[in-house]
């Protein structure tokens, strides 16, 4: 991708994103966004820095045992280089789509096969799929008596009813992949709408590459997707207890961490197929919704601020400022958009093979 179009991406994100906070802050929260911003304490700020750190550390970690239990090597900061660049493009292209090819092409950059590349990036997506979907299953009746009559609760359970389906697809694919396939072809022909049908075998051929590549990686080593799996779950409550800690920094009222966790983990689902850049202004907005019955509005608003000013708009700065610094970063990124049709054709190639 150009450069420059990443550039207009991060500016339509920053107008975006503050023209949100402005209108949540004045018709919502009743407060101005700047004086809340100066008034936040700034310890609190280094504390989220720290936790995001946390994060970032842990997830990267994740992926040097998955490489290494296959054989390639791979040290920490070449994954967490690869995991920040992976957030970054992803939260300056719509819908967060453009990380996954930064990353299966940074992959390769490091030694690792296009074919394989392209698996490890597509299992740990599955294995996303299914850790929300075990969180949201686990939290589901918690969730259902907090928010219970609100607006909020409705958009939580469309969180939730994405997973689901996603999920049930997704074992579809796995063990029944021609009912699976039966199932779409039977809608297509119920709805008779060109779109959708077109959609659906876009969905069938993501699932079915998905899958394939799991099984390969599970066939190699079953051990460490387990083990994956398990670390990814035990780390999923860091986001969601920054954007706890961040809200009662300014809030007297205390909600238990289940409750923000799996509220955060189903609203997540929808909030990133919202078409700006790494779902700006989309993100604010469901966030107030949804944390304003638990918190006030004010303090929702503030904290939810700040969340996202380190969570969000910190990283994309510090990857524009990484692409003016380095040119090697810059060559990382202009790359992506041959990226996504070279891995595709590759891996098609690698199914015909099977």
């Amino acid at each position: 991708m150009d450069v420059k179009k990443i550039l207009k991406n991060v500016l339509i994100a920053l107008v975006i994103g503050i023209a949100i906070v402005n209108i949540i802050g004045i018709f919502f929260a009743k407060q101005n966004p700047i004086i809340a911003l100066k008034t936040y304490p700034f310890k609190a700020v280094l504390v989220l820095i720290l936790l995001l750190s946390l994060d970032y550390a842990s997830q990267s970690i994740r992926t040097v045992i998955v490489l290494r239990s296959l054989g390639y090597k791979i040290t920490f900061f070449q994954s967490l280089e690869n995991f920040f660049l992976t957030v970054f493009f992803s939260f300056v292209t719509p819908m967060s789509i453009g990380g996954q090819p930064l990353q299966i092409y940074h992959f390769t950059k490091l030694g690792i096969p296009s074919h394989e590349a392209t698996n490890i990036s597509l299992t740990r997506m599955f294995e996303g799929v299914f850790i929300t979907f075990t969180v949201n299953m686990i939290m589901l009746k918690t969730i259902l008596r907090e928010l219970k009559n609100t607006v909020g609760l409705s958009v939580i359970m469309v969180g939730f009813l994405v997973t689901l389906g996603i999920t049930v697809a997704g074992i579809l694919a796995f063990t029944n992949k021609n009912f699976l396939f039966s199932a779409f072809k039977f809608f297509s022909r119920m709805t008779k709408s060109k779109k959708l049908e077109e959609k659906e075998k876009k969905a069938l051929e993501w699932l079915d590459k998905m899958t394939k590549s799991t099984k390969e990686l599970f066939r190699k080593n079953y051990w460490t997707l387990i083990i994956d799996f398990v670390l990814g779950l035990v780390i999923s409550p860091i986001p969601a207890f920054m954007l706890k800690y961040s809200i009662e920094a300014v809030s007297s009222v205390k909600v238990p961490l289940t409750v923000i966790w799996g509220a955060f983990n189903m609203l997540n689902t929808i909030v990133f197929y919202i078409p700006t850049p790494g779902s700006s202004g989309g993100v604010e907005g469901f966030y107030q919704l949804i944390f304003s019955h638990l918190y006030d509005p004010k303090s929702a608003m503030t904290g939810i601020f700040v969340f996202r000013l380190v969570t969000y708009y910190l990283i994309i700065l510090l990857g524009v400022f990484f692409m003016w610094r380095f040119a090697r970063f810059r060559e990382e990124v202009s790359h992506v958009d041959g990226v996504k049709n070279e891995n595709e054709s590759i891996q098609s190639s690698v199914d015909d093979n099977k």
